[in-house]
Order: structure tokens, then C-alpha cells, then sequence
């Protein structure tokens, strides 16, 4: 068959083949799950336990709430709600590889990987601990960041965006607590205007 292969200029289907073979069973996946047979997936991924729950925000007068399970994010915010599945990545896959497959990007659409991440030293305000959540077939951005933090000595969720990492809301663990700060900058926070 890999005479038959390489005979016949058929290096793009032994690349897509290659991409969904998966060697041996150890998959270092601390939840269990197996994986699909999705090119690229090593099976399921944790979000931080430490950012479960739901979390509120007030921006503009309405009500934003991201809700972390073990396995998902879930956006809400103007009545829209997205869910994003966190997935282990293969550390070979070329996001790109599958740009022009409509059936990898509706089975993927709504996936993302997530990994730790440390402001540059270059920026010493902020030392917190970052995630990152990056989709998965995002190719340029940086994607969405998640921190913990605390404001007015209650924890809060933060999320960022851009190059500079800037806060874009401040989540509360209560509808009041969002309520009550809504629309409040913090001196200790970075946002895109202090640039």
C-alpha cells in the first residue's frame, strides 16, 4: 500500500492519515477521556478548577456571565450564549493544516486549548497568572485571558485581551457584587486607554 502511495503522488492523503493515527495508549490526560478522531486532539482539557463557577459582570447596563465547567466556557452576553470546548492539542499540529476543510471547521468551531501564561517582565505591575484561551483554529490574535485577582477584598475573574493584555471586564461571583462595580476602573488593572 506505501508502494501504491508514494507510485502514485499521493503525499497529501498519507499526510491527513498520518494526522489521525494515534501511537501507543498512554495520552498523559489526567481526565480519562479518549480522544476523537479529530487530527490534532489529544482528548479533553481541564480549565483551572479555581475559575469554576459563574461569574458576573455589568458593562453598558447589561449582564455578561462566563460559567467555567471542567471541560467548558460559557459566554453569555446580549442574550447570546457560546460554548467552548477546552481539547490537548497535538504539539505538531499546523493550525492551517485544515483552513479549507468545512468539516473539520464545523466539528472544531467551537473548541479552544488553554495554557498557562506570565505577563513579560517587561510589564512588572502585572504578575498575575494567566490563561490563555486560544481557538483551535485560530491562526492569528492572541486570543482570550483569564486571571484571577481581587478588587475591593472579593475575588474576581479578569479578562483580557490584545497584545498588551488589557482588561476588558472584571467578573464578581454575584450578580450584586457585578452590579455594584459596574463600569469601576481599577488602579491596579491595565486597560487599553493607559497605553
Amino acid at each position: 500500500m506505501v508502494k501504491y502511495l508514494n507510485t502514485h503522488n499521493s503525499a497529501g492523503i498519507v499526510k491527513r492519515l498520518a494526522n489521525d493515527v494515534v501511537l501507543g495508549t498512554a495520552d498523559n490526560n489526567s481526565n480519562g477521556s479518549s480522544t476523537t478522531k479529530i487530527a490534532g486532539d489529544r482528548g479533553l482539557d481541564n480549565a483551572p478548577a479555581e475559575m469554576l463557577g459563574t461569574w458576573y459582570s455589568y458593562d453598558n447596563h447589561e449582564k455578561a456571565t462566563v460559567t467555567f465547567t471542567e471541560h467548558t466556557i460559557e459566554e453569555t452576553e446580549d442574550g447570546r450564549t457560546v460554548t467552548t470546548e477546552l481539547h490537548k492539542m497535538n504539539p505538531d499540529r499546523d493550525r492551517g493544516d485544515h483552513d479549507q476543510d468545512k468539516a473539520y471547521w464545523a466539528k472544531t468551531k467551537h473548541w479552544a486549548t488553554i495554557s498557562k501564561f506570565k505577563v513579560p517582565e517587561s510589564k512588572p505591575k502585572d504578575n498575575k497568572l494567566y490563561y490563555n484561551i486560544y481557538g483551535w483554529n485560530e491562526t492569528a490574535g492572541d486570543g482570550e485571558f483569564y486571571a484571577l485577582h481581587t478588587e475591593e477584598s472579593q475575588p474576581v475573574l479578569i479578562l483580557a485581551g490584545g497584545a498588551g493584555i488589557w482588561t476588558d471586564a472584571v467578573y464578581w461571583k454575584t450578580p450584586e457584587l457585578a452590579q455594584k462595580y459596574a463600569g469601576k476602573k481599577f488602579h491596579d488593572l491595565r486597560y487599553r486607554e493607559m497605553d
